[in-house]
């Protein structure tokens, strides 16, 4: 609980705490909300935020055979959730929604190992899960070895290094307990080290974020992580706010409530932002989903990297660049609208390359043409160049995607160099 170091109260012995909350007005001057039955909702409503997010996790974990699941890094999303449990269960104290008595008079143990440490390493395991998709799609490298978890390694025990130093440190420089008023009173040097290794952690993430932009469609939680962007960011205003201007906060109904709260929602938050709608696709209509999520993985270009790297297996690699304007575009559009039948555009066939018992899958186009490789290869029912009579190389060239293309090739060369390591 934040406030002076110092604090002597005239009188130590309180018949009730009604008292109590009297000597405290008249020490410090100010309003004093004593804990009550809002307090008790408080930890009720963050609870059952918790136990919602505890079935999203639960169910993930049940159907993870399900790819677009699978691809959300479902670990480090469980490691969020307890880290972020945690990080709530330390706030109950620390923001005064209990009376600091008992087990609850430990200052230094909750508010150092398990609020403050579980919320440096909440942030931490965002970073981690972003530096994973950064290693894989922007360095090209697996999600393994050394300089895969020293990065992490280096964060985590970091913050546990921090937390050992803080703890054998004096309560007068941190965090204490004082008795006589049954409050835990902590230093503004503490607090403004402790935020803004925090405002650190964030600022780590936006570049990361800023790193992943360009990401494949498939792969990418650009958008996503802006969504976790701003709900960290709008908790670290409010907690810089809040402990700055108002270092006895939870002695305030509001402030205590608003502090507790918010932390709930941004944790909770976070996780269903990442693995909530395919949690639910993986319910509801969830073969269509899949369908399309690997139509939209092999159109990308991304096969290779999704079985390599993510130590995932997609079935049946669709070898073709993605072209724009093209029958596999519009295709992909039309599934995405419900107005096509995929069926009647795939064929199967024996497919080698330079695996063993891979299978491979052609897109045939409505004029009997199929993509396969990086060519549009003719039906024999089709003209010299295997186009349609409207069709004509040209067209063909004016629609073509050089970027895709490009992407294509360095993807068939890099897919191949993970193939041998």
């Amino acid at each position: 609980m934040a406030g002076k170091s110092v604090l002597t109260p005239r009188s130590t012995l309180y018949t009730n705490d009604e008292e109590r909350i009297q000597v405290l007005e008249k020490l410090l001057n100010m309003h004093v909300d004593p804990v009550g039955s809002a307090d008790t909702a408080v930890i009720a409503v963050g609870s059952a935020l918790f136990g919602i997010t505890f079935l999203f996790i639960v169910t993930a974990w049940l159907r993870r055979e399900f790819r677009p699941i699978r691809a959300k890094n479902l670990p480090m999303v469980t490691i969020l959730f307890i880290t972020g449990l945690l990080w709530f269960i330390g706030d109950i104290p620390m923001n005064g929604h209990v009376m600091l008595r008992g087990a609850f008079s430990n200052c230094k143990e909750w508010n150092i190992w398990v609020r403050v440490l579980f919320c440096f390493w909440y942030t931490t395991g965002l970073i981690v899960r972003c530096y994973a998709l950064d290693r894989v799609f922007n360095q090209n490298k697996p999600t393994r070895g050394l300089a895969y978890y020293a990065p992490s390694a280096i964060l985590i025990l970091f913050y546990l290094g921090y937390s050992i130093v803080t703890q054998a440190m004096p309560n007068k420089l941190t965090i204490g307990y004082n008795s006589e008023v049954e409050l835990c009173t902590t230093t503004n040097g503490y607090v403004y080290v402790t935020v803004g290794i925090l405002w650190v952690n964030w600022l780590i993430f936006i570049f990361m974020i800023i790193r992943l932009r360009n990401i494949q469609s498939t792969f990418n939680e650009f958008y996503e992580s802006l969504f976790i962007l701003a709900f960290g960011i709008a908790a670290m205003v409010k907690t810089s706010v809040v402990h700055f201007t108002h270092p006895r906060y939870p002695l305030v109904l509001g402030y205590r409530v608003a502090e507790t709260i918010g932390d709930a929602v941004i944790c909770n938050g976070v996780i269903l932002v990442i693995i909530a709608y395919p949690v639910i696709r993986s319910i509801y209509r969830f073969k269509e989903y899949e369908r399309k999520w690997l139509l939209r993985l092999r159109t990308d270009g991304l096969q290779d990297m999704y079985e390599t790297n993510m130590k995932l297996h997609a079935d049946v690699p669709l070898q073709y660049s993605r072209m724009n304007g093209s029958a596999v575009n519009q295709f992909e559009k039309n599934i995405m609208e419900g107005t096509s039948d995929e069926n009647n555009y795939f064929d199967m066939h024996p497919y080698n390359d330079g695996r063993k018992g891979d299978t491979g899958m052609t897109l045939r186009v409505d004029n009997g043409a199929y993509m396969a490789g990086d060519e549009l290869q003719a039906s024999p029912r089709l003209g010299r160049n295997g186009m349609g009579p409207d069709v004509g190389s040209n067209h063909l060239h004016n629609h073509y995607d050089r970027r895709s293309m490009n992407s294509a090739e360095t993807m068939e060369e890099d897919g191949k160099l993970r193939r041998i390591l």
